[in-house]
C-alpha cells in the first residue's frame, strides 16, 4: 500500500495528523492528503446558490458524473507525474550520495599514497618526463626493489 493511500485510510478512520506524524508519516504527505480530502468533501457538500430555478430540497449538482470522472482522472495523472518526478529525484540523490561516498573513500585511500601524481609531475634534467621509479623496501622482510615507470628498451 502506498504511503498516501495509507495516510488517507487512517485519516478517514478518524486519526489525527499529529498521531500520523508520531507514527512516522511525513508531514508533507499528511498535509497533501488532508487538503485533497477537504476538497472532495467540499465538492460533495457544495451549496446551491439561492434563488435557483430548481425544485426545493433538491440541489442542482455542480458537476456531472462524467465531469467528476474527468476531474478525478486529471488529479490522478497530476499525482502520478509528481510521484514519478519525486522517484527520479530520489534515485538521483541515491546515486549522488553513493558516488560522493565512493569519492570520499577514494580520496581517503589516496591521501596516504606516497608520491601521488609523481609520474605526471616528474621531469628530468635530461628532458625525459614520466619515467620515474622509487626505491621501495618491504617494511616486514626488508627486501628492496624499484617500483615505477621505465622506458621501453
Amino acid at each position: 500500500m502506498k504511503t498516501t493511500d495509507h495516510v488517507e485510510y487512517l485519516l478517514r478512520q478518524g486519526k489525527k495528523p499529529k498521531e500520523l506524524m508520531a507514527l512516522g508519516f511525513p508531514k508533507q504527505v499528511i498535509t497533501r492528503v488532508r487538503r485533497r480530502l477537504k476538497e472532495e468533501k467540499a465538492i460533495q457538500h457544495a451549496k446551491v446558490p439561492k434563488g435557483g430555478g430548481g425544485a426545493k430540497g433538491h440541489p442542482k449538482p455542480l458537476l456531472t458524473a462524467g465531469e467528476t470522472g474527468v476531474l478525478a482522472e486529471q488529479k490522478l495523472a497530476a499525482v502520478e507525474s509528481e510521484l514519478k518526478e519525486l522517484e527520479s529525484r530520489i534515485a538521483l540523490l541515491e546515486v549522488t550520495v553513493t558516488k560522493s561516498a565512493t569519492l570520499e573513500d577514494l580520496n581517503t585511500r589516496l591521501d596516504g599514497t606516497p608520491a601521488l601524481g609523481l609520474k605526471q609531475r616528474f621531469q628530468c634534467q635530461c628532458g625525459a618526463s614520466g619515467f620515474v621509479a622509487l626505491h621501495v623496501q618491504c617494511t616486514k622482510c626488508r627486501r628492496e626493489t624499484w617500483w615505477g615507470w621505465f622506458p621501453e628498451q
